[in-house]
This record gives C-alpha cells, sequence and structure tokens, in this order.
C-alpha cells in the first residue's frame, strides 16, 4: 500500500520516520536520500573516531605495560616512556558523566586533551649520576644529595630505569629547603608542582574535588603529570607538618595513597574519576618539626635532617647567588667578600639574599660600578630603616 501511495505522490518514498500512529511517513525521494546518506556519514564518522582511539591506544608501537617503559616517540621529550594514564576508561568517564551535561562533557573533554599527549604516556627523565652543582650551591643539603645520587645509581642498572623513595627535609625557617627543590628540578630538567599542605584545602590539591561539586577540579599530582612531560617530575609537598584537613576528605589519607610506591600506581583523582600512576615522581617534603606528623606519615618518608648552613658555607652560598645572577652580563661588577661577610653575619635566607642581590647588581650596572662594597636596600625594607641606595653601615 506505502509503495503504491508512493507512486501516487509522485517521487516519494517511505522511510523509517513514523507518525504518531505508526504510520510510515513519506519524503520526496531526493531527501529520503540525503537523510540516508548523512545517517551512513555520522556512522563512519563515529567508527572512525572509535577506530582513532583505538590506534591512539596501541600507537606504532607496543604499548608499555603498567609501570614499563616503551621507546621513545617522534613528538615526546627525550627518555624512554611510561604510559601513565588509561585513556580507554576516561572515554567511558566522559560517556557515562557527560551524556547529558554539555557543559561537564566539555571540561572532561579538556581535561582528556592533556591527558591524551604522547599517547597518555610521558618521558622518563634520565638523572645525573653527579649533582655536585647542587652539593656546592647549596653545602647544608649535601645528605639529601647523597640520597638522590644513591638512588639514581641503583635505577641505572634496572630495566626500568626508575627507583623513587620519598624525602622529608626537616629544619628550621628560612635554611633553604624549598629553594632547594625548586633548583633541583631545574637542574635536572623535569616538570615540578609545590602543594602548600598548610593551607586549608590542602587535601583537595592532592587529589582534586569530587564531579559532584559544579567547579569540580583536579589536584596538582594529576595536574602536574598532564600537563607536564615527565613521568618523574618533582611534587614538593611544601609544610607537611602544618597540613590541614577538611571534613569532606582527609589530607593524611590522600598522601599515605600517594607515597605508598602500590597504591601510587593506581593513584585516583576525584574529579578525573580514573586511576593514574604517580608512582615515578619525585616526592619531596618540608618540615620545620616532626613533632605534629603522625607515625603511618613518617614511616613513608626517608627523613633528612637540614641544619642552618654556617657563616662560611653562607657566604659561598651567597657568591654563588651573585654569579648566577651576573650571568649573560660582561660588566657585571666584583662583589666584595665585606658584603658577603656582612650578609653570613645577619644570616639573611638563600630566597631573600637572592632578591637583594638582584637588585644590588641592577644598581651597580646602573651606576658604573665596577666593584660593590656595600648591599643595597630599599627604604623600610631594612631593619635598621636604610634609605634607598647602597647601606654603607
Amino acid at each position: 500500500m506505502l509503495e503504491a501511495r508512493a507512486r501516487d505522490d509522485g517521487g516519494y518514498v517511505p522511510t523509517k520516520f513514523f507518525n504518531e500512529r505508526g504510520q510510515s511517513i513519506l519524503l520526496p525521494r531526493e531527501a529520503a536520500r540525503r537523510i540516508a546518506e548523512e545517517k551512513v556519514k555520522a556512522r563512519q564518522a563515529e567508527q572512525k573516531e572509535l577506530e582513532d582511539r583505538r590506534q591512539e591506544e596501541s600507537g606504532d608501537v607496543e604499548v608499555a605495560g603498567e609501570g614499563e617503559c616503551a621507546p621513545l616517540q617522534s613528538d615526546a621529550p627525550p627518555g624512554p616512556m611510561r604510559q601513565i594514564f588509561d585513556l580507554v576508561a576516561f572515554s567511558g568517564v566522559i560517556e557515562m558523566r557527560g551524556k547529558s551535561d554539555r557543559e561537564r562533557r566539555e571540561q572532561l573533554q579538556g581535561w582528556e586533551k592533556l591527558m591524551r599527549r604522547h599517547r597518555g604516556r610521558r618521558a622518563v627523565r634520565q638523572f645525573p649520576h653527579r649533582l655536585d652543582s647542587l652539593r656546592e650551591r647549596f653545602p647544608n643539603f649535601a645528605r639529601v644529595v647523597d640520597a638522590i645520587e644513591a638512588l639514581v645509581a641503583v635505577s641505572s642498572d634496572l630495566a626500568h630505569g626508575l627507583v623513587v623513595e620519598p624525602l622529608l627535609m626537616v629544619g628550621p625557617p628560612g635554611v633553604g629547603k624549598t629553594l632547594f627543590v625548586e633548583a633541583l628540578a631545574e637542574a635536572v630538567g623535569v616538570d615540578m608542582a609545590s602543594i602548600p599542605l598548610g593551607a586549608a584545602q590542602g587535601g583537595f590539591q592532592v587529589v582534586g574535588t569530587s564531579t559532584h561539586w559544579s567547579n569540580s577540579s583536579p589536584g596538582q599530582v594529576w595536574k602536574l603529570l598532564a600537563s607536564g612531560d615527565f613521568a618523574n617530575g618533582v611534587l614538593l609537598l611544601d609544610e607537611i607538618d602544618k597540613m590541614s584537613g577538611d571534613s569532606r576528605y582527609s589530607t593524611e589519607s590522600s598522601l599515605l595513597d600517594l607515597l605508598d610506591p602500590r597504591t601510587a600506581k593506581r593513584f585516583e583523582d576525584q574529579a578525573v574519576d580514573i586511576a593514574f600512576d604517580a608512582s615515578a615522581l619525585w616526592k619531596l617534603a618540608t618540615a620545620n618539626e616532626l613533632g605534629t606528623l603522625s607515625k603511618p606519615i613518617k614511616s613513608r618518608f626517608e627523613i633528612v635532617e637540614i641544619k642552618p648552613p654556617t657563616a662560611s658555607e653562607l657566604a659561598e652560598i651567597y657568591r654563588r647567588q651573585w654569579l648566577a645572577h651576573c650571568e649573560g652580563h660582561p660588566s657585571a661588577p666584583e662583589l666584595s667578600r665585606a658584603v658577603l661577610e656582612r650578609m653570613a653575619s645577619e644570616r639573611i635566607s638563600p630566597r631573600e639574599a637572592s632578591r637583594r642581590l638582584r637588585f644590588t647588581l641592577g644598581a651597580a650596572i646602573r651606576d658604573g660600578l665596577g666593584r660593590v662594597d656595600a648591599l643595597f636596600e630599599i627604604a623600610g625594607g631594612s631593619k635598621k630603616g636604610a634609605r634607598i641606595g647602597f647601606v654603607t653601615e
């Protein structure tokens, strides 16, 4: 009957679209053809997307197993590659959580784009066997440098080329703990992220905020690996002795998962809602004291006491900072020994010293000085109320 009607209606054909009475809707033959072609194209596009995802997972080389390293890809940074993210699992998260929420789907797809770089893998940077420049620049951190060099030496003979242990540096404020960690990441050329555990939201910075919240966001651990290029970047857990919690999530429990090598291989971020491999990260923590830390937390770390540098060590730290600032300035002036000794007697922290030496260098270059015999001070910045310019005490 439909075929007869189609013939009578001059070029109309029945379709698979039905009205409320269950009758097939007739459309012009050309329109029906276009609709059929669009449906075929849509199916082909969907199949191609699925195939592309499978190819990205398999790649042109064999996918590395959990904790193993794969050959280097041309678009990746130097070093063997390590699988970090399960892209297939996250595709399922997108389909489940973004199916009826366009805004959420776009957010998840943005996170997927970051993880998909290098097919979900990150390079394993080969650390130098010797870190003498760090040892010379931070003489009071010699034991920490020794520990890192020892782990690098152990790693060099292993197939997967990687052994890391969490290190906790304990010492009074101002000895340069944070500055040392920053210098380490710069010296070896890896990504770095810092989590201030003394902040009220410290726990959420570790594991992110749940997708049940409208403003959910991944934590710093995920961001370091997703946005960075290296599986063994540096994660600074700053002021771990001051860590606070939230009634919705315990900072300590999230840290215990992160610091244990077994659970760190399947570390979970609440926002991303998948497990990923955070076991290769160098986890370096700082603390002023150990009294507030629980036994489980302390048991996860190799604890190294950082003593304040001696006056001579401080003078050497300042000298090297000065030389670093002078790089690229052919006419940079000489810094007198008297300035170094005066700074050491005042026990200026390395971070403050670096800042003040930079001002000193700039002012000396401006004034055409060949030798600096006094430190630059900004009015109100000195406890002695020095005027603007070089202090001549």
